[in-house]
């Protein structure tokens, strides 16, 4: 049976599916407009944490992608819900000024914080990895917003949070307390808030690991976009097989108009 044919609604990555280095990628103004026309309910699931969820709402918008803020599951934004669900303890941050703006309500400690949340974060250095470290080794709890390796912006890749992250673990010998993507959560929390079920949905991403496996993980379709981090032999390496392929996400509108097999 056709992919599509079952969907009720879709999940989608957002950095490398619709956008790169702030643009729209070639057709996803056109596959956001589609869904709209066909009242396909959608969310980005996306581990992108440079932004808050209403920043990056008001970003997509002003690029000609136009979606609400609930439309949007964000690392960052299911790092402030863990926050809470812990007790409202006291933080550290390795994020950036944007996104601290979601984790105000939250006591910033820069002595011996009871977690400290790692995200997208390009100031990093010895002298602050280290401090991170300290922290770790004196009993701070480690909460990634994501484990990313790299993604794709216009001069090439670039290096993400998870290596960070798994930079502390080694070192401390600790685990990471993950809340965006490959997590289950994140992806129930869409899932329940769009009011259906794993088989009811299609995930598209260009990620095998975050996107593919972890929505595979729940028993949702995972599509392969090729685009964003996306590159030749990436497959070859990896036991991870995607229940279809799209060349890029500008394919959308004839798939779902004509219900075309993914």
């Amino acid at each position: 049976m056709r992919l599509i044919e079952k969907a009720k609604g879709f999940l989608f990555d957002l950095d490398g599916v619709f956008i790169q280095s702030g643009k729209p990628l070639p057709g996803a103004i056109d596959a956001l407009a589609s869904l709209r026309a066909l009242n396909i309910p959608f969310r980005f699931l996306t581990n992108t944490t440079t932004q808050s969820r209403k920043t990056l709402q008001s970003t997509l918008k002003s690029i000609g992608l136009n979606c609400d803020e609930e439309e949007i599951f964000s690392a960052g934004f299911s790092g402030v819900q863990a926050i809470k669900a812990m007790g409202y303890p006291t933080c550290s941050y390795y994020i950036t000024d944007d996104l601290k703006k979601d984790y105000l309500i939250f006591e910033e400690d820069i002595e011996k914080p009871e977690v400290i949340i790692v995200g997208d974060y390009e100031d990093w250095d010895f002298k602050k990895l280290n401090q991170a470290f300290q922290y770790v080794m004196s009993g701070s709890r480690i909460l990634a917003l994501h484990m990313g390796k790299y993604y794709r912006v216009d001069s090439g890749l670039r290096i993400d949070a998870g290596a960070f992250v798994a930079a502390l673990e080694f070192a401390t010998n600790k685990k990471a307390e993950i809340v965006g993507k490959p997590n289950k959560e994140f992806f129930n929390s869409a899932l329940n808030d769009m009011g259906f079920g794993p088989k009811e949905v299609v995930m598209f991403g260009d990620d095998l690991i975050n996107d593919i496996s972890g929505a595979q993980e729940l028993d949702i379709p995972g599509i392969l976009v090729k685009t964003g981090k996306y590159h030749e032999g990436m497959l070859e390496s990896s036991s991870i097989i995607p229940n279809g392929f799209l060349e890029s996400i500008a394919e959308l509108p004839k798939i779902i108009s004509n219900g075309e097999q993914l």
